[in-house]
């Protein structure tokens, strides 16, 4: 099928759409659901459009976007990395932190999958005022956040996220943070990706294991319960990971039906212990909340593909996470630029 001049004057593309008709449209469909999206569409501008063709025009525009990005990642870890600062280096006077979490979508035929996401920012400290305590308190806050995401096993994430930290200088910034829970697979990135960061178990996932330990104690009544676990928040925040431990072994010994499930909580604990230096890290100005990754998680991928009876197609899936990771991280137009040249 060929064109007709006044098509190519107008930028008029397949089924008469424009690329700027296009884009507009793609970029409903990533904020909205498809539907949404041509009726807002039509809405605005008075022109109709079919439901299948936006969603096609979608995908399609994923797609490209997905693979440039993934040649990118590839070509990128192909590359050296730094292992260690070397004395002398000049570093830029920013502060970088990354965060990683997971959250499921339904996929056709695979039932719930886990989605791997990374993000990316700077922080700093700053006083802000505390209704409860009446007094200005120093808070760390995240500023300028990207995103990557990833339907799939830790390594090609790991790429992901390590162009996606290139691009942002991470390695260059005077002071590098890596927040998360306990999970395995992040700490195992961390050291892979970001082997000059300093590695911070979040401070309420740590906290909600002292709860869990607690409830696990038949012999303790309520108030009992509450009490131990307040003490050992203290504690924890102080950095005393092995009396920590050792108050968990010993209701152990006092609950033996549920031994197993005391070790697990104190092996998370001990495995954790340098990255659970509270004060610690917050003297210095780290951030010890994986807030922006949860909240990563829920703008990325559960406000958009996790609405009622949704159900997604692995490749679909894929396209709108690559879509949606750059539409959130502030950089539409570029990465328009990249759908182009696919």
């Amino acid at each position: 099928m060929g064109f007709f001049p006044l098509d190519r004057q107008l930028g008029l593309g397949r089924q008469g759409w424009s690329e700027r008709v296009e884009q507009q449209v793609v970029k409903l469909a990533v904020r909205g659901s498809y539907g949404e999206a041509i009726e807002v569409y039509q809405e605005l501008v008075g022109v109709s459009l079919a439901k299948t063709t936006g969603w096609q025009r979608t995908q399609e525009r994923g797609a490209g976007l997905k693979e440039a990005r993934r040649r990118a990642a590839e070509e990128a870890w192909a590359l050296p990395k730094r292992q260690e600062i070397m004395p002398g280096q000049v570093l830029a006077p920013v502060k970088c932190g990354v965060t990683m979490d997971g959250v499921l979508v339904y996929i056709l035929g695979e039932e719930w999958k886990e989605v791997k996401v990374g993000c990316l920012f700077e922080y700093e400290t700053c006083l802000e005022y505390s209704r409860k305590t009446q007094e200005f308190q120093e808070v760390v806050k995240a500023k300028g956040q990207s995103y990557v995401a990833y339907l799939g096993e830790p390594e090609p994430f790991a790429k992901l996220l390590s162009a996606e930290a290139e691009r942002r200088g991470y390695d260059q910034a005077q002071e590098r943070a890596c927040v998360g829970d306990g999970a395995k697979w992040i700490w195992n990135l961390s050291s892979l990706c970001f082997p000059t960061a300093c590695e911070i178990v979040d401070w309420p996932h740590a906290v909600e294991h002292l709860w869990l330990t607690a409830h696990l104690a038949e012999t303790l009544n309520p108030a009992q319960r509450e009490r131990w676990a307040k003490q050992r928040k203290d504690e924890l925040w102080l950095g005393h990971v092995p009396s920590v431990m050792t108050a968990i072994q010993a209701l152990a010994q006092d609950n033996p039906a549920h031994a197993a499930e005391f070790g697990t909580e104190a092996g998370y604990f001990g495995r954790n212990a340098r990255r659970m230096q509270y004060q610690e890290f917050h003297e210095q100005g780290y951030p010890i909340g994986s807030g922006t990754g949860e909240s990563g998680c829920k703008q990325l991928v559960s406000m958009r593909m996790k609405g009622p009876g949704m159900r997604w197609s692995r490749p679909g899936a894929e396209n709108m996470l690559a879509l949606r990771a750059e539409y959130l991280s502030s950089r539409w137009e570029d990465a328009w630029q990249l759908t182009c040249a696919a």
